[in-house]
């Protein structure tokens, strides 16, 4: 079995694979007890470790492997009672003063894959200093042939259960003011696109909830659980009809957010990570740092000018903004692809507390959703964006990331180069605040490019001059 550990690296955030393949009792086995080895070491050591669970394929009866294997290493644990979103298990071990949390989900990828999120004592995403011991563990045990030990989880007395719907759901009457949600009246409609956020939604707000893609579905209705389209088409037609004020979304493991306003417009990523700021600073009154991952919109960083609130850009995923938000004094972080935490609930993204501030901010404005949109805009816009995912070869992707090496691109349609950024990938400012960022996959054969702009148009030929500079 030497060959399959190789398998098993942690990426950008978790440990994915394929039902069947390699994501098998015997691999979950081995990750937790790597885990366990690790635990004896940790400063919380005697601290119960928390597991949660999505809805997909083989979920549950993982996260029960993951229990024998935590107490056959005498390791208390606190186990989901049903599914549960990821930022539960976030919540949990921050507030019960956990150990670590495991989290059994491969987020928003497709059905046939699942995978395992470590989350830190603090609550965050674990980062990459946290799971490559993990990974060397696994190597080390499956050199010295050490089975993982396990017991039972019948009568245990080390093992207790938690109901997600349960403290988690309560608490976010403490940070928002639900009773003026409700007052309004509004009509919501919430697709979870069958995953962990289903029903969570309608249990905080009584007013007129409806939901769609809430069945028990792990073929996910043969969508992916990513809150874009195409997977968000079908909320996008309910929209259009006029009858709803808002649309929300979660993903697989609800830690993520989309929107989708009264007219059946999506509502970007960028402008709702923008909006929650607006919201926090200028209705709530929060303030502190702004964390950002480098692909994500300047509009964040004229907000942060406005405000004058700093704002600190970080590599793409959260086990780079988790830790970052571990600081004094961090207001938000946030991402492209919708995950957006406040420290002061938990240093982790949670779709659901983002979609219920974008409903406070709604009903303090008085205002509809696209009408928000149109003051951010003007306000800190004009910005367009686009991202293009393109699946290489081996060889294809060799030439890509030899040309990204050196890439340097002075000027594009005149505008001259103000900043090269190498964190993540290439990054390249222009005079204007357009931006273009070329990443290459740690996990596949793809290269991203991304660009942001005043302008559609502008936006097409940056991608197009990108593509050529890197010969795809």
């Amino acid at each position: 079995m030497g060959g399959v550990m190789a398998t098993i690296k942690f990426g950008t955030d978790g440990w994915r694979a394929v039902i069947g393949e390699d994501f098998i009792p015997e691999n979950i086995k081995k990750v937790t007890q790597a885990f366990a080895d690790l635990y004896r070491k940790l400063p919380e050591a005697g601290s119960p470790v928390v597991i949660g669970y999505d809805r997909r394929n083989q979920s549950a009866e993982s996260a029960e492997i993951i229990a024998t294997v935590l107490l056959g290493n005498e390791i208390p644990t606190i186990l989901s009672s049903s599914f549960c979103p990821t930022p539960t298990v976030s919540w949990i071990v921050k507030y019960k003063k956990c150990a670590a949390g495991i989290m059994v989900t491969a987020s928003h990828n497709p059905p046939k894959w699942n995978g395992i999120k470590f989350k830190e004592s603090y609550g965050g995403a674990a980062s990459a200093d946290y799971v490559r011991p993990i990974e060397e563990t696994i190597v080390e045990n499956d050199r010295l042939k050490k089975a993982p030990l396990s017991a039972s989880t019948k009568g245990n007395n080390k093992l207790s259960k938690f109901d997600a719907y349960g403290e988690y759901l309560n608490q976010f009457k403490n940070l928002i003011d639900l009773n003026l949600i409700e007052k309004q009246g509004f009509k919501i409609m919430i697709d979870p696109l069958y995953g962990a956020g289903t029903g969570f939604f309608p249990r905080l707000l009584r007013s007129s909830v409806e939901e769609i893609h809430y069945q028990d579905d792990i073929t996910f209705g043969g969508l992916n659980p990513e809150p874009i389209p195409p997977n968000i088409n079908e909320l996008i037609e309910h929209m259009k009809s006029g009858k709803y004020d808002i649309g929300l979304i979660t993903d697989g493991d609800a830690d993520r957010a989309g929107a989708i306003d009264e007219k059946g417009t999506n509502v970007t990523t960028h402008e709702i990570f923008s909006l929650l700021i607006k919201h926090a600073v200028e209705n709530k009154k929060w303030t502190g740092k702004i964390i950002k991952s480098i692909s994500t919109t300047m509009m964040i960083n004229r907000l942060g000018k406005k405000y004058g609130l700093e704002v600190k850009t970080v590599p793409v995923g959260f086990k780079y903004i988790s830790p970052a938000m571990k600081e004094p004094g961090v207001l938000i972080g946030g991402e492209e692809s919708g995950g957006f935490g406040f420290p002061r609930h938990i240093p982790e993204r949670d779709g659901i507390f983002s979609g219920l501030l974008i409903l406070e901010l709604m009903a303090t404005a008085q205002k509809t959703l696209s009408e928000l949109v149109a003051d951010l805009q003007r306000e800190v816009g004009p910005t367009k964006y686009r991202r293009i995912d393109m699946h290489l070869t081996r060889d294809q992707l060799t030439v890509a990331r030899g040309k990204m090496k050196d890439l340097n691109i002075p000027s594009i349609n005149g505008l001259k180069l103000v900043s090269r950024e190498t964190m993540d990938g290439r990054h390249f400012l222009y005079e204007d605040e357009s931006w273009l960022l070329f990443r290459s996959s740690g996990t596949e054969p793809l290269v991203r490019i991304y660009a942001e702009a005043p302008t559609m148009k502008q936006v097409e030929e940056m991608l197009t001059i990108g593509r050529k500079a890197i010969g795809l």
